[in-house]
């Protein structure tokens, strides 16, 4: 039993691009190259975590199709322990169209599959005496598991002696009251919640970053880190210290799965017994690797190589982002 468990959402992603703008009806736009990669919240934490080194256990849905055999194989080929992925012979894998444009931004087609059928009993397949970290990625995309069964899944981690991790999926369509409806019974339960800006403003209602990180911990997360892209994360923790932590800039190729890495590099660095804002550090280190190769955690290179391409120019500091 790996001391890093992972929950959360899975799919494959079919990568094309540049595709700047979509062909209208009737009519065809080319690309000049794809890429059949894993994807998914959950998936892409689990991946980042064994490419830095540190092995976790994974608990998702697939198909019992071709690609839910590609995912399982592409995850055990990586490390990735799949005793806790449930083959579901009623539903089929969950599959994303990312159309990447020239500037590296991404949209997205989502067939959910798999994931509205993710639940709390799956998670009993696995263990969660002896975690040192439980993280649940891909909120707002699991129907059966977001709310209160995720409430209760990471009040039982906590209570087993876990740092409970809680990240989110921005669905654009879903107004601020079910976001609230949805997260707001786990948030008391989270030790780090790890959401993009985009989801926290929709979460909290507030526009400001720093306005929005003060809501979030009014709401319960014990620390809150806000990721902010190119400009890297906001921190507020459990004292309500609050510290923008930058990162330097890079050229993007793909940004898809940035945010999930982000998070791979926060837990692998608290794992090890840094503070929030250092994990932060490592967070940005890792998604700036991500965003450099098309695909979510391809470019993802072993964690003694992140430290030493760290850049020196991103010191963490308390202005506002």
């Amino acid at each position: 039993m790996r001391d890093v468990l992972v929950i959360g959402n899975c799919a494959v992603d079919v990568l094309a691009g540049p595709l700047d703008d979509w062909p209208p009806s009737g009519g065809l736009r080319t690309v000049r190259r794809s890429t059949l990669a894993t994807g998914g919240c959950g998936v892409n934490v689990a991946v980042a975590l064994a490419r830095l080194g540190l092995e976790c256990d994974l608990v998702t849905r697939v198909g019992r199709d071709p690609l839910g055999t590609f995912l399982i194989d592409e995850l055990e080929a990586l490390g990735v322990s799949t005793g806790g992925v449930v083959v579901d012979p009623d539903e089929a894998t969950p599959w994303t169209f990312v159309a990447v444009g020239s500037d590296g931004q991404r949209s997205f087609v989502h067939h959910r599959g798999t994931n509205d059928r993710i639940r709390r009993t799956d998670a009993l397949r696995v263990p969660l005496e002896g975690r040192r970290f439980v993280i649940v990625a891909g909120a707002m995309v699991m129907r059966r598991l977001d709310g209160e069964p995720t409430a209760d899944l990471l009040a039982a981690a906590r209570a087993a002696g876990a740092t409970t991790v809680l990240d989110t999926v921005f669905v654009d369509e879903r107004p601020t009251e079910a976001w609230r409806e949805t997260l707001d019974p786990a948030l008391p339960h989270v030790d780090v919640f790890a959401p993009s800006l985009a989801e926290a403003r929709r979460l909290s209602g507030r526009d400001d970053p720093v306005d929005v990180v003060r809501a979030l911990s009014d709401r319960g997360a014990r620390n809150v880190v806000v990721k902010i892209g190119d400009r890297g994360a906001l921190v507020r923790d459990a004292a309500g210290r609050e510290t923008h932590v930058p990162t330097s800039p890079v050229e993007p190729v793909d940004t898809t799965g940035a945010g999930d890495c982000f998070c791979a590099g926060l837990v692998c660095a608290l794992r090890d017994g840094a503070s929030l804002i250092e994990a932060a550090r490592l967070g940005n280190d890792v998604a700036r690797h991500s965003v450099a190769v098309t695909g979510a955690t391809e470019g993802i290179p072993p964690l003694a190589e992140v430290v030493r391409r760290s850049p020196t120019d991103a010191a963490p500091d308390a202005d506002r982002p």
